[in-house]
């Protein structure tokens, strides 16, 4: 059986890895372990990509549960579980993590965040620079998974509630 030393990639990686400074609070210690890049990702984000991705509606009913992203670039688009889009009938939150293909088109699953609007604003969904953080994407990855308990997940409106509550908490004064 092969140890990790005769993988020559792994070896050279865990070679390459530095013990950072090691930072304290009461009696917990954690020590970073660094590593240098070997490579820049292959991939662009949503924000990198800019005019080389076009998101928008299925169809033109607007389908609610879904976006068609457009990756016109020559890398793969990496698309994070909660990033925000804004404009088309509706903003949406993504709600799921995925790689789109260089040179290709998919359709995406995503929450609507905004009640009430169903006009367009913009033919196409654009970034809106915000994410949901993590306890707000786990009560959306519940909701959206059908595992939060029926009574408390009313139709299409979970994730609004939950977004309109994490704006108050996030941006009152």
């Amino acid at each position: 059986m092969p140890t990790v030393a005769d993988v020559e990639i792994i070896a050279k990686t865990l070679g390459s890895i530095l013990a950072g400074k090691p930072q304290r609070h009461g009696a917990l210690t954690i020590i970073p372990t660094l590593a240098p890049m070997q490579a820049e990702p292959e991939w662009l984000t949503l924000a990198e990509a800019g005019h080389r991705v076009r998101i928008t509606a299925v169809d033109e009913e607007g389908s609610v549960p879904e976006l068609r992203v457009a990756n016109l670039g020559d890398l793969p688009l990496l698309l994070l579980d909660g990033e925000q889009l804004v404009g088309a009938k509706q903003n949406r939150t993504l709600n799921m993590t995925a790689l789109v293909a260089a040179q290709s088109k998919v359709t995406i699953p995503v929450s609507c965040v905004e009640q009430g609007r169903r006009g367009y604003r913009a033919r196409h969904s654009a970034p809106s620079g915000f994410s949901l953080y993590a306890a707000l994407r786990a009560k959306k990855r519940a909701w959206v998974m059908g595992d939060a308990p029926s009574l408390a997940r009313p139709v299409a409106s979970a994730p609004q509630q939950s977004v309109r509550i994490a704006r108050h908490q996030t941006f009152s004064v």
